[in-house]
């Protein structure tokens, strides 16, 4: 008997862009921002709290987050002990591997999930590679980025493991229940690069504009737009309308005044761009069914 068994040819690219670990201390943010990339970071200390969109993901020792490519992101370490990480950033052209790793704006994987699956073997290869070509730290100022000196071969290595990662991470989101806890809050739309820049320029205007007069038309203008279009686009990839977007800002930033500052009433109004207080006071309750004095602890007959 004469019998071969064939592997389909491959020809596909893993491209890699920023893999490290580092260290961050306390406070340490990095803004919000948006690649054609997708990215996995993997918290190996202390803890991260990771801006998606508008959903913030904490994630603890040994906790991986898987984040799509155009998605808007940012980080924030408000712990008080410094934040590890191992980080990277990598495209393959694959488009099957493209559509499963972009099902979701994010994936979170806990670390139970990770430790069953061999995510954190592939890491430790890797780390123990840069400990090998690493120059001895006190040679270097603390913040000063180092970057490693590999030959060929170790960089093949990176990338095998790279790869090994992403397999990994494949395995985990093929077993995962459809129904989980950590279900992205915004829908997983299929859109363009265009569309995505498109829609991050809407919510840079949005922000630029929140506490004026300007109105989401005059954005819609700007962008030589439509409003509907413009409403379109947002909603495909935010998932909320524009007036939505801006009314849930001008909630957060007037709940941040109330609490932590002792402006008036009148004044937190005037600087959200409400023509009065009365006005400001309706919409107020209208989105927490109090009113700003209520929401603040204060006696309505102390202030008579």
């Amino acid at each position: 008997m004469d019998v071969l068994f064939r592997f389909p040819n491959t020809t596909n690219t893993l491209h890699i862009i920023g893999c490290h670990f580092g260290i961050k201390p306390p406070s340490w943010q990095y803004p919000k921002h948006h690649h054609h990339l997708f990215e996995l970071l993997c918290c190996m200390e202390g803890e991260i709290n990771v801006a998606v969109n508008q959903t913030t993901v904490t994630l603890y020792k040994g906790d991986w987050l898987l984040i799509k490519s155009g998605v808007k992101h940012g980080m924030h370490n408000s712990a008080s002990q410094d934040f590890a990480f191992f980080n990277v950033h990598f495209d393959i052209d694959d488009q099957e591997t493209r559509k499963r790793l972009g099902s979701s704006p994010y994936n979170y994987i806990a670390r139970s999930d990770a430790e069953h699956e061999n995510l954190m073997i592939c890491v430790k290869k890797l780390e123990q590679l840069m400990g090998q070509g690493m120059p001895a730290v006190e040679q270097a100022a603390a913040s000063e980025e180092q970057y490693i000196e590999i030959s060929f071969e170790d960089k093949l290595f990176i990338q095998a493991n790279i790869l090994l990662i992403i397999h990994e991470v494949l395995t985990i989101l093929r077993n995962r229940k459809k129904e989980q806890d950590t279900k992205p809050a915004f829908p997983a739309s299929r859109v363009s690069a265009f569309t995505l820049d498109l829609a991050h320029t809407i919510e840079e205007q949005l922000n630029k504009q929140q506490y004026s007069d300007a109105s989401i038309a005059n954005v819609a203008q700007s962008l030589n737009l439509s409003l509907s279009q413009c409403s379109k686009v947002f909603q495909q990839v935010y998932g909320i309308s524009p007036r939505q977007y801006v009314s849930r800002v001008k909630l957060a930033k007037a709940k941040e005044l109330l609490s932590t500052t002792n402006m008036s009433v009148g004044d937190i109004a005037d600087k959200l761009g409400f023509h009065s207080i009365s006005h400001f006071s309706r919409q107020f309750r209208r989105w927490t069914q109090q009113s700003p004095n209520q929401f603040r602890g204060v006696d309505p007959q102390q202030m008579e």
